[in-house]
């Protein structure tokens, strides 16, 4: 007699106003294993690649055949159009692969809240137990958000992204990932939406503790490493700290040329010189923490912004 296959459910629902993260209604079968814990504070969005239709998991028996059905028809197609026996078995290797790792069953369901976001893999099956990923956000303190698209002899291949946040621990909260859509966002259910949701969310947290820095100081600092430390962001001036000069502040106005491109942060004060690197400055956008509260400082405290 076959025993009964036990399956997680949760009981969890989420609130009618609640949407994904790409901001779309979420599905009436979308299936939340395991609920949003309230320490990430008041839920802003939710997603999950489960649905309650989802069998609990396909034999490692279907999984074999699948593959190998995959791997033999790969092969002979290869060979008989190019009577290339090393590409077709390179070519069927790699296809199987993919296919093996693409009939898995392999599963998340992610949340964003005021105070923290946190995701769930579920392995192998219903019954497993989840693996938790969980950041609160005063647990970190800078996030660094690097996109990079990639091409190959000038045509566009792929997008991959990485958001990096670090904890006051040393440790990191990463999400990372990839896409094929040069100039728009990926389609819905991509783990971008979920780190781009969980930047925006971070970037109105930390915006909300910025005034004391600014009645202190004057200014926000963003700290760097290597040559520049850090960039200062005050009312109507800028402030780069350099290794080699110190503290060198520069008055909005007085500035020639302000520009971003190619993911490149470019300031030049308007005496510079062309064969002098001082009153240069320059900087990757990956380079700088906390990036989009950066854009939102130029705009709001310098004047700066772009479309």
């Amino acid at each position: 007699m076959n025993k009964p296959t036990s399956t997680r459910v949760s009981s969890w629902q989420p609130h009618s106003e609640i949407k994904s993260h790409s901001g779309s209604p979420l599905t009436v079968d979308a299936d939340f294993f395991m609920p949003p814990p309230p320490t990430i504070g008041e839920l802003i969005s939710a997603d999950t690649t489960l649905k309650t239709s989802t069998s609990n998991s396909m034999s490692t028996a279907a999984r074999c055949t699948i593959t190998l059905l995959v791997a033999v028809a790969v092969f002979i197609l290869i060979l008989l159009l190019f009577h290339e026996a090393i590409a077709a078995l390179i070519t069927s290797g790699i296809l199987s692969f993919l296919t093996w790792n693409s009939t898995q069953f392999n599963h998340t369901c992610s949340y964003v809240g005021t105070k923290g976001l946190i995701s769930h893999k579920l392995l192998a099956s219903r019954s497993a137990m989840p693996k938790e990923s969980l950041l609160l956000f005063t647990d970190a303190h800078s996030l660094y958000a690097k996109t990079i698209r990639n091409y190959t002899n000038g045509f566009y291949t792929s997008t991959t992204y990485t958001y990096t946040w670090k904890k006051n621990s040393g440790n990191e909260y990463v999400i990372t990932g990839g896409y094929q859509s040069e100039k728009n966002p990926p389609k819905d259910g991509d783990n971008w939406h979920f780190a781009n949701t969980s930047e925006s969310v971070w970037s109105s947290y930390l915006l909300s503790t910025l005034d004391a820095q600014i009645d202190r100081d004057g200014f926000v600092e963003f700290s760097m490493g290597g040559a520049l430390q850090a960039v200062r962001v005050g009312p109507g001036f800028m402030e780069f700290v350099t290794r080699k000069d110190g503290s060198q502040r520069v008055m909005v106005a007085d500035m020639r040329d302000i520009s971003l491109g190619s993911g490149t942060f470019q300031f030049k004060h308007q005496d510079a010189r062309w064969w002098s690197g001082k009153g240069k400055y320059s900087f990757e956008y990956a380079n700088i923490p906390n990036a989009r509260v950066f854009l939102i400082c130029l705009s709001e405290l310098a004047g700066i912004s772009w479309d």
